[in-house]
């Protein structure tokens, strides 16, 4: 008898850590779903930071981070944006060569290097874009491939000195965290209008 109330107390034990884990958010799941005409995204908000999506347009983005109690407008304030953009091509480092073309044009003894160590779900294209004790622009491409017809850009904005080290945490949670979720066609059925949305 005690075998048989060892078994069963071992079986419930299994049953109760199946059900916790169909229960418990599939890990890339990021926290926040974003979603705009013919996308949806998923991304975690870094600890520590505030996301906002009523603010994002003013600087070309879909959702942006900042640091808790700051102002994303304040002078010095350090800014994560995230940008859902249309495909012109394949070949994402034809992108990023553009954009440090148009940069180079701008700021001409702007400097560019490569950031090390950052981990996506998409091949990626980092690149720190700088002009000493001016501004630094962590930028990384994701390509989610030919799949999609979505490139995504993910950029950190700092004035005056480089991200510290918790900074560049935030940035890489958000990289990492970051999930694309539609496809074409995407749909989402708004419940307070009653209507399907893009």
């Amino acid at each position: 008898m005690r075998a048989t109330n060892r078994n069963l107390a071992a079986a419930l034990a299994l049953v109760g850590l199946f059900a916790a884990a169909l229960l418990r958010p599939p890990a890339i799941f990021g926290g926040l779903l974003v979603y705009g005409e013919g996308f949806a995204f998923t991304v975690a908000e870094p600890a520590n930071w505030k996301s906002d999506i009523q603010s994002a347009a003013r600087w070309g983005a879909n959702i942006i981070f900042y640091p808790q109690g700051e102002s994303p407008s304040a002078p010095g304030s350090i800014v994560i944006r995230i940008g859902v953009f249309d495909k012109t091509e394949e070949d994402t480092s034809k992108d990023l060569d553009a954009d440090m073309n148009q940069y180079r044009s701008k700021y001409p003894k702007v400097a560019f290097k490569d950031i090390d160590g950052i981990k996506a779900h998409y091949k990626a294209w980092p690149k720190l874009f700088y002009l000493p004790k001016t501004f630094y622009e962590y930028v990384t491409y994701l390509n989610p491939g030919p799949e999609h017809r979505q490139l995504i850009s993910i950029s950190m904005n700092k004035t005056g000195t480089p991200a510290t080290a918790d900074e560049l945490r935030a940035y890489q949670v958000v990289i990492q965290s970051f999930v694309l979720v539609s496809a074409n066609g995407f749909k989402v059925y708004d419940a307070y209008k009653g209507q399907v949305r893009n």
